[in-house]
């Protein structure tokens, strides 16, 4: 096994989850910030969602988990960002 392969495949593994991590936060706060259908703030995560061009699949799928586990954001307001979320298909 080539050490130095093996150690340039962590750190690039890792540099990717560190790129993807602000972002990914940004949606999620912005998720968290809605109250009953807020227009202004879905459309911010939309525009968040879509500027993310390098979303791989795991990323995506972490995005769609997390949100579906919030509990304080109104049900209707949820669904809809989840379903938009969903139809998006940003992958690597």
């Amino acid at each position: 096994v080539d050490v130095d392969a093996l150690t340039d495949v962590l750190a690039l593994d890792e540099s990717e989850r560190l790129a993807l991590a602000d972002p990914l936060n940004d949606v999620l706060a912005l998720v968290e910030s809605l109250t009953l259908v807020d227009v202004d703030a879905l459309n911010d995560v939309l525009v968040l969602v879509e500027s993310l061009t390098l979303v791989d699949v795991d990323a995506l799928n972490d995005v769609l988990a997390l949100v579906e586990s919030l509990t304080l954001v109104d049900v209707d307001a949820l669904n809809d960002v989840l379903a938009l979320v969903e139809s998006l298909t940003l992958v690597d």
